[in-house]
């Protein structure tokens, strides 16, 4: 039935988003990516309520279905009412805060997740701390992107959470009221709080979660996961306004590399 049901609903979607392109008013393209985002909201719900029974193959068909519906909507976004992007410049000190750039395309790469740019973008980055207000980040998309040895602290609701090929940085992030997804990530340590994790390609890491769904991984190893418990002020009604809940399912990860009913050798509990 949640197969069945998503694909009606993918289709509905689809159905909204051709529309959508044809639309002179930007104040309708609104109106009609708003219905289009919370269709995909409640396929997203939907999906997530039958984490505990669905099969492991049509729970992988059914996440990448709604992982690519954000993907059209975020396209079909950006060719009819594109945001301003906003990349961070280098700087020559370790503390880096709210020193903005107009951001420039991010190249072409074999990455899973590149379709997702972000509203905010801090990449290329080495040795430096990077501490954003609310006011830069706030329920904003975010990208991280080669980062290495860097201390990276997000302390506001934001939209979503990219970060790709980033190595021995530590995340300190307030409540992603959607997804956080990982790529290419090493040796490195998240407290972070969402309301689904997606993890590829990601060894040695630490993951300090609270998370309302569940966390997926996928070719990755060597990953730790407990509870959250390092917070900041202004946490709990940051919380409040991502729309999460207290239900924290931080010990219950599915592993899509791994179908056996035996524990998965790639993630344990700390």
């Amino acid at each position: 039935a949640v197969v069945s049901t998503q694909s009606t609903g993918k289709k509905e979607i689809e159905t909204e988003l051709d529309n959508l392109v044809k639309l002179a008013s930007n104040e309708e393209k609104k109106s009609h990516l708003t219905a289009a985002q919370e269709k995909v909201n409640s396929l997203q719900d939907l999906l997530n309520d039958a984490l505990s029974y669905l099969p492991a193959y049509d729970l992988r068909r059914s996440q990448d279905a709604v992982t690519t519906i954000h993907e059209n909507i975020a396209r079909v976004q950006q060719v009819c009412l594109p945001k301003k992007k906003f990349a961070f410049g280098k700087k020559k000190n370790a503390a880096t805060n709210s020193n903005i750039t107009e951001n420039k395309k991010i190249g072409e790469t074999n990455e899973k997740f590149t379709k997702y740019t972000g509203d905010v973008i801090y990449e290329n980055k080495t040795n430096e701390t990077l501490n954003l207000s609310k006011n830069e980040i706030h329920k904003k998309d975010v990208l991280l992107k080669n980062l290495s040895n860097c201390t990276v602290n997000l302390h506001s609701t934001i939209g979503t959470l990219h970060c790709t090929n980033c190595t021995n940085c530590t995340f300190s992030v307030g409540p992603i009221s959607g997804s956080l997804f990982l790529e290419n990530c090493y040796d490195s340590t998240y407290h972070v709080t969402c309301q689904q994790a997606r993890i590829h390609t990601t060894h040695s890491a630490t993951f300090y979660i609270h998370v309302t769904s569940k966390a997926i991984i996928e070719d990755s190893k060597d990953l730790k996961f407990g509870k959250r418990a390092e917070f900041y002020e202004g946490y709990e009604s940051d919380l409040v306004d991502a729309g999460l809940g207290e239900t924290n399912n931080w010990n219950d990860v599915d592993d899509f590399n791994w179908l056996s009913k035996d524990p998965s050798p790639n993630w344990r509990t700390i």
